[in-house]
């Protein structure tokens, strides 16, 4: 098997998830030419996959020492940035990539995901839009405008993009989380229970996958629900708008006992203010017990820390 085969046919595994395969050919090609930059910046990307970050880190090293110059592998550095919650480095690195690339369609999707995290969407449209200019027929295009939309709370629009990019393929990871959260938020358990479940198969290292996996969990929890359905919403606001909605829920509470009071209710404005406390107490216990389910389902899959 020559070279170049075994390269693509790595390739084809990663498309399909199936990345302990695409690592085993990558060590192979590695030990025949380790002084190619492009195995080690593939590997750097399998192993970033798996949210082995430092072993992705310590591989690209390598293959920047090798080949300075090439986009790939600064937008794989944009990706370790993104998961480090670097921001301005992760978009730099993309702009580094973009100098030595300027119509990768690949490093335009990737730098609309991070300016979607960051909350900035008319510049995370602007490059979607560029994908679309350039690759329209593309699952990515239509996987971006999907959590476009997702993320500004157009839920039409994004089911439709989400549709039409499942229909291109079934087994894309992202689309799969992004149906699953579409399904859960119009409150069909069952399907979003697939798509993650699904997903988590495809890639069982993906924290998104996994994330909507205890989500869908947190939504059937008596406990956990109603958390769960106002988390949900607000998580979706620009940070602003989430601190007015907080203020505005303390100053209407506050208020309401306030009225109740004058008006001679003093029993009924207690009742008020310990409602209120309660809120309070549940937002503080359910974030913890939310945030063990999350770590618990992330904690079955292990790898080894070495390769």
């Amino acid at each position: 098997m020559n070279s170049d085969f075994k390269y693509e046919q790595a390739w084809r595994q990663i498309s399909h998830g199936q990345l302990p395969s695409a690592i085993e050919l990558l060590k192979e090609l590695l030990a025949n030419d380790p002084n190619s930059a492009m195995y080690h910046g593939t590997l750097a990307y399998c192993l970033l996959q798996q949210m082995r970050v430092h072993a992705a880190e310590y591989e690209l090293k390598i293959a920047l020492q090798l080949e300075p110059n090439q986009p790939f592998l600064h937008s794989i550095y944009a990706r370790i940035y993104f998961l480090q919650n670097k921001p301005k480095q992760a978009l730099a690195a993309c702009d580094q990539a973009l100098q030595l690339d300027p119509e990768n369609v690949d490093v335009f999707e990737l730098k609309s995901d991070i300016l979607l995290a960051n909350k900035k969407f008319k510049e995370a449209f602007f490059y979607i839009q560029k994908m679309a200019e350039l690759n329209p027929d593309s699952i990515k295009t239509a996987y971006s405008f999907a959590n476009y939309y997702f993320q500004i709370g157009d839920n039409n629009k994004a089911m439709e993009f989400t549709i039409s990019a499942l229909g291109m393929d079934a087994q894309h990871l992202g689309t799969n989380v992004l149906m699953g959260r579409l399904q859960l938020i119009q409150g069909n358990i069952t399907e979003a229970e697939y798509h993650a479940r699904l997903a988590i198969m495809l890639n069982p290292s993906s924290r998104e996958a996994l994330a909507l996996f205890a989500d869908v969990k947190a939504r059937n929890n008596i406990f956990l629900g109603i958390w769960w359905k106002f988390n949900a919403k607000v998580s979706r606001m620009k940070p602003l708008n989430q601190v007015a909605v907080l203020i505005f829920a303390y100053v209407f509470f506050n208020l309401l006992s306030n009225i109740v009071f004058d008006f001679g209710y003093t029993k009924s404005s207690s009742v008020i203010d310990y409602a209120w406390l309660a809120i309070v107490i549940y937002s503080w216990v359910a974030i913890p017990i939310y945030q063990r389910m999350l770590s618990k389902e992330i904690q079955q899959f292990s790898f080894r820390s070495d390769y």
